[in-house]
């Protein structure tokens, strides 16, 4: 019987120090954002449709992201821009703009995007109804936000990558509730 009262000791002590890592290293990438820093740099883009089936995906270009502004020129002419409460797209000749306090689909993905880029995961994780945790792996943190209940749109899962040396976005995955997923890499 000690032992069994021992056993599940030392794993609530493990689960413990656990969270309290998690929430130093959420805390730590949180903190690190400069908020007046212009990032521009090269990304590339795989998106995997939910019917595995299709083709992927990929693209490629340069970022600019500084606050109330995002704007990703891909190589082949498309651009995604996101200015204050305006998300552009241009795909080709068709070119999109949506008021994203009126629509809750893109807001949501805008949000994903500047959060992720300005470390703000807390509140990602409040305005997405998600669960966070992040740990070590490597080099990186790994941070990883889980939707705590499904939705017909949005995402079910966001990982992000921060480098441990500056805490700046390496990488970052959204998974769709439909099984979709995008995910980008940043050349640096």
């Amino acid at each position: 019987m000690k032992r069994i009262i021992v056993c599940i000791l030392a794993a609530l002590c493990a689960l413990s120090m656990n969270a309290q890592n998690s929430e130093q290293i959420i805390s730590k990438i949180e903190k690190a954002y400069t908020s007046s820093k212009t990032v521009q740099d090269k990304f590339s883009e795989v998106f995997t449709p939910a019917d595995k089936s299709l083709k992927q995906k990929m693209r490629d270009g340069r970022f600019e992201f500084k606050p109330g502004y995002f704007k990703m020129d891909y190589s082949n002419g498309d651009i995604f821009l996101i200015e204050g409460t305006t998300m552009t797209i241009k795909n080709g000749p068709a070119s999109q703009k949506f008021d994203l306090t009126k629509n809750l689909m893109m807001k949501n993905l805008s949000s994903t995007l500047t959060y992720v880029f300005q470390s703000q995961l807390t509140k990602l994780a409040t305005e997405q109804n998600a669960d966070i945790t992040a740990t070590k792996d490597g080099n990186f943190y790994l941070v990883t936000l889980t939707a705590k209940k499904k939705a017909p749109r949005g995402y079910s899962q966001i990982v992000a990558y921060y480098r441990i040396s500056d805490c700046k976005l390496y990488s970052l995955r959204m998974d769709e509730f439909t099984g979709a997923s995008t995910f980008y890499s940043i050349a640096k």
